[in-house]
């Protein structure tokens, strides 16, 4: 625990708490996956995501945005970047895709455990395939790869 920050880190993914609100987001956790199956995949700073069964179902990334795919279970979260600025991401496990649809020449740079940068995507109308295992946070910038 860091006391100055008053954050919690729990697993291999930088899952943090907030001091005195541990317990209960442990408990809901707990409560909300089955006993055995990974965590949900999120961000922190929160941002808006959808749960699809299906990739058939899965809408196009709307422009000025970035979108990320993560598969988790039998479907797939849809994460929809909007902000620049860095998101810490926790259980973003295995392959999945990545769109970046911002405009001016923005892009999304994904950075490893030690903070290294080890992947930059310009915007383009395709979505690039991502191993979202090594990659523990994302940054959206004005600047170009």
């Amino acid at each position: 625990m860091n006391a100055s920050r008053g954050t919690l880190k729990l697993g291999r993914h930088k899952t943090r708490a907030t001091v005195g609100l541990a317990a209960t987001a442990l408990a809901v956790v707990a409560a909300a996956t089955p006993a055995g199956a990974a965590s949900a995949p999120s961000t922190s700073p929160t941002v808006s995501h959808t749960y699809y069964s299906s990739s058939s179902s899965i809408p196009a990334c709307s422009s000025g945005y970035a979108c990320a795919i993560v598969s988790y279970g039998s479907g797939y979260y849809v994460f929809n970047f909007y902000n620049y600025g860095t998101y810490s991401l926790s259980n973003w496990i295995g392959h999945g895709g990545l769109t970046n649809a911002q405009t001016g020449g923005a892009a999304v740079r994904t950075y490893n455990s030690s903070g290294n940068q080890i992947g930059c995507y310009a915007a383009a109308p395709i979505t690039a395939e991502v191993d979202w295992t090594p990659v523990w946070s994302i940054k959206l910038t004005s600047s170009g790869c």
